[in-house]
C-alpha cells in the first residue's frame, strides 16, 4: 500500500514513518530539503523535494496521506499561516485534482491540542465537542488548518488528530527537562500546580495510524493522550529520579520567565529564528491546565496508549544518552 507522509523527517513524522514501514507499507516523504533528512537516512523510504508535490501525488497515487508537516515556532502569525494553513490548503488542492483522489482512502491532519485551547483547571478535561479557544498564534493557525480540512470533507475523506505534549526519542522541546536532571534540578513555573496531558511518541504514532485506518473515523477529530495528565513539576522530578538523580523542584517566578521570554523575542527578531522560549510560548506554559480527554479515541478507534509513563521516560533517556544528546 502506498502512503505519503509530509513532515516525515521531523520528530513525530519520523516515528509515524517507522511504524508504517514496520507494517510493510511503501512510504513516500516529500521534504523541503532532501539533503537534511537525518531521521530518515536509514529508512527504506522514497524522499523527494516538496517542490515536486504535484507530480509526486500523481506518481505515487497514495491511498493514505498523513499531513504532519508544519511549524511549531514562528516570528509572527503570517509565519505560522504559511507553514500550517497555506501548505495544508495547497496539499488539499493538489489532491482534489490529482490522479490519486479516486483511490485515496484517508487524509489525516496531525493538528495540536493548542487548537482547542487550555482547560479551566486540572480536572476540567476538554473534549472534541468543546468550542475551540486557542490562546497562541500557533494554536490559531492549527485551528484554521483544521477548519480548512473539514471544509473539504465532502470531497476528501479526512480525519484530524490533536496530540497534547509529546515526548520521546528525537524530541528537542522536552529535552531540556532531561538535561536539567543531571544538575539535580527540576525547573517548573512558580505558582499553582500546572496539569498537562502527555503522550509518548510511539503511542502517538500508533494512535495516528489507528485513526487513519478506522472506517468510522472519516470526518472526525480525536485527542490522543494518556488517560491521566501529569503535574509538570512532578513529571520533571520523576524524569530525574528515573535517570538516577535526586532532583529538587526549582520554581521559577513568572516575572523572571517574562524577562527571559522578552529576551527570546529580541533574539528571534535579530536572528530571524524563533527560539523555544518567547512571549507567545510563555502564554501557553503559564496556563494552569492543558488537559484533554481521549475517551472518544479509546471508544471509537479501539486505541489506548501501551507504554507506561516510567518506561517511556526510561526509553527516552536511553535514546538521548546513546545518541549523545545528554550525558
Amino acid at each position: 500500500m502506498s502512503v505519503l507522509v509530509t513532515g516525515g523527517s521531523g520528530f513525530v513524522g519520523s516515528h509515524v514513518v517507522e511504524m508504517l514501514l514496520s507494517k510493510e507499507h511503501d512510504v513516500v516523504c516529500p521534504v523541503r530539503n532532501p539533503l537534511s533528512s537525518r531521521h530518515l537516512e536509514k529508512m527504506p523510504v522514497r524522499i523527494a523535494s516538496l517542490d515536486r508535490l504535484e507530480a509526486l501525488l500523481d506518481e505515487a497515487r497514495p491511498e493514505y496521506v498523513f499531513h504532519i508537516a508544519g511549524a511549531t515556532r514562528a516570528l509572527d502569525y503570517e509565519g505560522y499561516r504559511r507553514a500550517n494553513v497555506e501548505l495544508t490548503g495547497r496539499l488539499l488542492d493538489l489532491l482534489s485534482r490529482s490522479e490519486a483522489l479516486p483511490t485515496l482512502k484517508r487524509f489525516v491532519l496531525v493538528s495540536s491540542q493548542a487548537a482547542s485551547g487550555p482547560s479551566i483547571h486540572g480536572s476540567s478535561f476538554r473534549t472534541e465537542e468543546d468550542p475551540p479557544s486557542p490562546v497562541s498564534l500557533y494554536g490559531r493557525s492549527k485551528l484554521e488548518a483544521e477548519k480548512l480540512v473539514l471544509q473539504r470533507s465532502g470531497e476528501i475523506p479526512v480525519t484530524i488528530v490533536r496530540p497534547p505534549t509529546v515526548f520521546g526519542p528525537r524530541d528537542v522541546d522536552v529535552l531540556g527537562v532531561f538535561k536539567c536532571a543531571r544538575f539535580r534540578v527540576a525547573p517548573c513555573i512558580a505558582g499553582p500546580d500546572r496539569f498537562v496531558s502527555i503522550i509518548y511518541v510511539k503511542d502517538l504514532a500508533d494512535g495516528i495510524l489507528a485513526a487513519a485506518f478506522a472506517p468510522n473515523a472519516v470526518g472526525e477529530t480525536y485527542f490522543l493522550a494518556n488517560p491521566k495528565p501529569v503535574i509538570w513539576r512532578q513529571f520533571a522530578v520523576r524524569v530525574a529520579k528515573l535517570m538516577g538523580y535526586r532532583a529538587t523542584a526549582l520554581p521559577v517566578p513568572v516575572s523572571i520567565m517574562r524577562v527571559a521570554a522578552w529576551c527570546g523575542d529580541l533574539k528571534g527578531r535579530i536572528s530571524d529564528t524563533p527560539p523555544l522560549l518567547r512571549s507567545e510560548k510563555l502564554l501557553d506554559i503559564t496556563q494552569v491546565a492543558w488537559v484533554c480527554s481521549s475517551e472518544k479515541a479509546y471508544r471509537q478507534l479501539g486505541w489506548r496508549p501501551k507504554v507506561p509513563l516510567d518506561e517511556a521516560i526510561r526509553k527516552t533517556a536511553a535514546w538521548y544518552r546513546t545518541h549523545g544528546w545528554i550525558r
